[in-house]
């Protein structure tokens, strides 16, 4: 009875905290800008104040688009987005198609209906897409009720009663810039700007004066200060367990200043140093720092206290696909290739470090609030660019040639792949275990049983591909690209999955904690004898090197205080008078947006 009531109270701590409000006073307690001036000419001194720079910042990026809307230039803020979002798509043929699009709307499209109601490439082609498969991507469906849901989707710059959060109207500026492109340059102008940047020509500050001498300048400034403050962890408030590993648990904790919510990985000193497992923490740590996806669970800060070394991780409060998997048995084809594609950009990223994963199964795959996957536990990756032996992974996941002992490389991740997927589909293991025989030697004996009725004939030669003993021979094994192409995965639209613009066919309920009940629930017990351990000075030593904060995490829980705080800005009214109409002569080539071409 008391673990219940113990439960009860953390969970309600964890998810009022997961619904709080950002804080309305982060502005005042920043440093003023007048200030701040040996810090604005250390950041010239150093190149950080170049529109490139300061453009894909966090805080830079948002304070840009506040400024653009004051400006009356609300197609020049889609724009900007538009552009944001391509530079984060990696897939070669979607970035094509994506850029061709970008290049029709905003620069080639002259016509008059061009300049009605501008709305971002990738929304059009959402509901192009939703159009032209109906049925491929259903309603998504969540335990929670659905009303007031809407499927995430681009963001559209509002034209008044809202600032440019994630709240914003779908009120459109109508605009009137005469017989040019929609972003106000043409022809000769922006042929000008190409040969200028592709000929080194570009003056090192290629900015609009007018946002240098603004107050959104002025706030990125004060914003970004806070940067050179050492993240420790009295900025944290540990919350309820989540889970615990081999070294320690792993906690929900709330960034005190911003309310931002992370997953915090504890790991006990005292079990690293009589593991003499300093070297693995480490790895770990910088293949966690690396990683730069939406697809995979990244690294914000690494501090300590006495006791632990703790990695800040991406909180997930959907949960992980095994515990949702173990209560509904398989999921729906639809379902498990959307959780399958979202992996696979995961991976490809990890791979893309020269890291294998080696540890590829659903307990490592974890649900957003939206439905939207991440891979997490980079504990068992390995960075190399040469094959490796020596097992590591989950019995019953892990590939042939690791069981085995030989030499493998990254394709043993897609080995895995495959087995995460297989269970998605029939909630059951592709290889069946005989005379008692244990997982990983069923994976190296048995073949894989693909007569199941829930498996399409897209999914048996997706799984056979997947699934081969042999490396060569395997699917994957030249690299993901292979995979995507895969007829299974024909209704992914992998432009819009990479942008987060495909909507997600399960939702988890806001309302429930995907988690056990940890509470009364203690360390493993090997804990028991490492407690009495002395940390030594040599040991200590050979951490300097933990500590770590990352710069973006800081500046996206700013911007996420200040969409909060600016939820009922109008910033048209910051602007003077409206932006005068473009002219078509080469001489309308200064403005700020130009030099995002």
């Amino acid at each position: 009875m008391y673990d219940d009531m113990m439960e009860l109270v953390e969970n309600h701590t964890y998810l009022t905290a997961a619904r709080s409000k950002r804080p309305d006073n982060l502005m005042d307690a920043l440093p003023p800008f007048d200030t701040l001036s040996a810090y604005v000419q250390e950041l010239r001194d150093t190149g950080q104040l170049t529109f490139d720079a300061v453009f894909h910042e966090p805080i830079g990026y948002y304070q840009m688009k506040c400024f653009l809307i004051s400006d009356y230039s609300v197609s020049k803020a889609v724009f900007a987005t538009d552009v944001e979002l391509y530079k984060l798509i990696r897939d070669q043929r979607a970035r094509l198609r994506l850029a061709h699009l970008i290049f029709k709307r905003y620069i080639a499209d002259c016509s008059e209906g061009a300049h009605n109601q501008v709305m971002s490439v990738f929304e059009t082609e959402r509901r192009k897409r939703s159009l032209r498969r109906p049925g491929t991507l259903p309603t998504p469906t969540s335990n929670a009720t659905s009303a007031g849901y809407a499927a995430p989707s681009v963001r559209i710059v509002p034209h008044v009663s809202a600032g440019p959060g994630d709240d914003a109207g779908a009120h459109f500026l109508t605009l009137q810039i005469g017989q040019t492109n929609v972003i106000g340059v043409h022809g000769r102008s922006v042929k000008a700007i190409e040969t200028m940047l592709n000929n080194d020509m570009a003056p090192a500050s290629l900015f609009d004066a007018a946002f240098l001498e603004s107050v959104f300048f002025e706030k990125y400034i004060r914003a970004k200060s806070c940067e050179r403050r050492d993240v420790t962890i009295a900025d944290f408030t540990m919350l309820r367990m989540l889970g615990h590993g081999a070294f320690g648990a792993v906690n929900a904790c709330v960034k005190n200043d911003t309310g931002k919510m992370y997953a915090a990985k504890c790991i006990d000193k005292r079990r690293v140093m009589g593991s003499n497992y300093v070297h693995g923490i480490m790895a770990e740590r910088d293949a966690l720092v690396s990683m730069d996806s939406p697809f995979v669970c990244c690294l914000n800060y690494a501090v300590e206290d006495d006791n632990d070394l703790i990695l800040i991780l991406d909180v997930m409060m959907g949960g992980d696909l095994k515990y949702h998997l173990v209560r509904e048995g398989r999921f729906p084809e639809v379902r498990a290739r959307y959780h399958a594609a979202q992996v696979l950009l995961g991976l490809e990223h990890i791979h893309s470090k020269d890291i294998i994963f080696r540890d590829m199964k659903l307990e490592n795959v974890l649900l957003d609030e939206m439905g939207h996957c991440k891979i997490s536990d980079l504990g068992l990756a390995i960075r190399t660019t040469r094959q490796v032996r020596g097992y590591a992974g989950t019995p019953g996941y892990t590939a042939p040639e690791v069981v085995a002992g030989h030499y493998y490389d990254r394709t043993a991740d897609w080995f895995s792949f495959g087995v995460l997927i297989y269970r998605m589909l029939t909630g059951e293991a592709p290889f069946a275990a005989v005379d008692g025989e244990d997982a990983d030697a069923a994976v190296l004996h048995r073949p894989a049983d693909l007569s199941s009725s829930d498996l399409t004939d897209e999914a048996r030669s997706l799984l056979a591909g997947l699934l081969e003993k042999s490396p060569m021979n395997r699917l994957g094994h030249k690299g993901a690209t292979d995979i995507k192409m895969h007829p299974w995965f024909d209704p992914i639209d992998w432009g819009l999955l990479e942008s987060g613009n495909l909507p997600p066919p399960f939702i988890p309920a806001p309302n429930e904690v995907y988690a056990e009940n940890m509470v009364g629930v203690d360390g493993p017990d090997a804990d028991q004898q490492f407690k009495d351990l002395v940390l030594t000075a040599e040991f200590q030593a050979s951490l300097r090197g933990f500590p770590y904060q990352s710069n973006r995490a800081i500046q996206k829980e700013i911007v996420e205080v200040l969409v909060w705080n600016d939820r009922d800005t109008n910033y048209e009214k910051f602007a003077a008078q409206a932006a005068p109409a473009a002219s078509t002569d080469s001489q309308s080539t200064a403005c700020g947006t130009c030099t995002i071409l």
